[in-house]
């Protein structure tokens, strides 16, 4: 069973660590990240060495394989998850977080010079979050695994080194299309409600009436209204959150492709096979092997 994080995010107040360092840096170990869905004023870099099932950033779902890097602006809401999975519970996670405040270097006037405007530019595209791919993952995994043993200056510098790869690099992709749409509480919890109820029945058949009714509006609202606030239509939400389980348990078990499909809610292994193609571009056997052969490179980075 997979927890949904409500949608109206919790504001986190600037890390403690902050008063010590102008740049927060911690490795987060356990049996899963310590978060939920939140926002705070500083930016934020992740890299996930270790365990994890999925990351939301602005309402875009994504799984979480062992080696993922990304930037995220500051109150832009997230959340990294370590779900169990059937018959194996969790794995521990391992991360390194960076956290750092927009007047890193004393207000914004730093930003400013000509010779910064591609520092610039990434801070303005982190706003819809931003993900680290190919070999400048790799460079910036080596860079981050330093912070946590530094402190001060020397940590800073590593920071800048860091923003310096990324600004320049064009591995560098947008996670969300755009900012996510505000939305009151009171909508927000109607649609919390009903993501809740559809992650604890995922492998059941879920219609737009029955959810519309646990919503307590029409079917047409009830359409605009999840439509505006996760920024899917329902069946597309729902198909999303079924591949996603379905990535992890494809690298996760040995479990068969029909036993994936089904174990997801699909109605038959063909249905399956026909939506994994149609969101990832490959069949769900060549998606195993890549996770696995991933996985296996980042485990021999991280050791």
């Amino acid at each position: 069973m997979m927890a949904v994080p409500v949608l109206k995010p919790v504001l986190e107040e600037p890390s403690p660590d902050a008063a010590e360092e102008v740049v927060a840096c911690e490795v987060v170990c356990g049996g899963d990240f310590g978060c939920v869905w939140h926002c705070h004023p500083e930016f934020e870099i992740t890299l996930v060495l270790r365990g994890g099932s999925e990351r939301n950033v602005g309402g875009v779902r994504t799984p979480l394989p062992a080696g993922d890097l990304v930037l995220l602006g500051p109150r832009l809401p997230h959340d990294f998850r370590n779900d169990a999975i059937p018959g194996r519970g969790r794995d521990p996670v391992k991360a390194v977080v960076v956290q750092f405040l927009p007047s890193l270097l004393g207000g914004q006037d730093w930003l400013k010079p000509a010779s910064m405007h591609r520092v610039r530019l990434l801070f303005e595209r982190a706003d819809r979050g931003l993900e680290v791919a190919g070999v400048t993952r790799e460079r910036a995994a080596r860079i981050l695994q330093r912070m946590p043993g530094v402190h001060g200056l020397k940590r800073l510098i590593l920071l800048l080194h860091l923003l310096e790869l990324l600004a320049a690099s064009d591995e560098v992709r947008e996670i969300c299309a755009a900012p996510a749409a505000a939305i009151r509480p009171a909508q927000s919890d109607r649609i919390s409600r009903v993501c809740g109820y559809i992650e604890e029945h995922l492998r059941e058949p879920i219609y737009v009436e029955e959810m519309a009714r646990r919503a307590g509006l029409g079917r047409s609202a009830f359409s605009r209204l999840f439509k505006k606030s996760t920024g899917r239509t329902l069946p597309q939400h729902v198909n999303a959150l079924r591949i996603s389980h379905a990535v992890r348990l494809l690298a996760e078990t040995d479990m068969t492709v029909s036993q994936v499909a089904y174990e997801c809610g699909f109605v038959s292994p063909a249905h399956f096979q026909r939506e994994f193609r149609r969101q990832l571009n490959c069949t769900p056997l060549a998606s195993r092997r890549g996770l696995q052969a991933a996985d296996g490179r980042a485990s021999g980075m991280h050791k």
